[in-house]
């Protein structure tokens, strides 16, 4: 990545920890000391370089940024909070993710599960995660994470990819899903793993010397962590 890439997408980051939404081609260009004409084609840069997701029509909405992981433009059932500020996450880890990125300080993670009929807030605070529910307190070590689609094909539809990662309150709950709602079955990580992971992949995203992970760095995070199936191969 070139020196005006990464500072543009520095600045997009944090923007967006600022504003709680992705900026404009023109707020952007101020807040990188560009020419509002330079942005456009460095935004598709960085989506062809997997960073972001764009709009592909203009007219969606006056950004044109749909996607910059771990953060959402487009309401989901994922709100991650601190303080008055709200975000939208595109799935289960994106929220873990952004919670990572926000950490130590405490951060909520609001969910609607997947399993359909359970609200959720996780309280992350400190490297410590508890969970409630509207029955009251319950162990976070319950719950787990469940993914459909494989790391190497998320980018053929990341939408969709992201869309079938969920929280389930068992393992048992989170099999049944798929085959209820015709999903893939493919694997499921606890909440220590999820957590993790998280802060493995996103803790430091917003930085301005982000480097994504090597492939061998990925498959040693991947193996530290127990996530040795084949789901998890390149």
């Amino acid at each position: 990545m070139d020196d005006i890439t990464r500072n543009v997408r520095y600045h997009l980051f944090q923007f967006y920890l600022r504003e709680c939404r992705p900026p404009t081609v023109d707020e952007l260009a101020q807040e990188s000391g560009l020419q509002s004409s330079e942005i456009p084609p460095i935004l598709q840069q960085l989506e062809d370089s997997h960073h972001i997701v764009l709009y592909k029509h203009e007219s969606c909405a006056p950004t044109p940024i749909a996607m910059a992981h771990p953060f959402s433009h487009l309401p989901t059932p994922f709100v991650v909070s601190q303080g008055s500020r709200n975000w939208w996450a595109n799935c289960a880890w994106c929220a873990f993710g952004l919670a990572a990125m926000l950490s130590p300080a405490k951060t909520t993670v609001s969910v609607r599960s997947g399993s359909i009929d359970k609200d959720l807030q996780f309280i992350i605070e400190d490297d410590k995660i508890e969970c409630l529910s509207p029955q009251g307190d319950v162990n976070a070590s319950d719950y787990c994470v469940h993914f459909s689609v494989p790391p190497s094909t998320w980018w053929r539809d990341v939408r969709f990819a992201c869309g079938t990662i969920q929280f389930f309150a068992s393992k048992q709950e989170a099999q049944d899903w798929p085959w209820k709602h015709a999903f893939h079955t493919r694997d499921i990580l606890s909440m220590d793993q999820i957590w993790q992971l998280s802060k493995a992949w996103y803790h430091n995203k917003h930085e301005h010397d982000y480097d994504r992970k090597t492939p061998a760095e990925v498959e040693e995070l991947y193996t530290r962590l127990g996530m040795t199936s084949d789901f998890w191969k390149s």
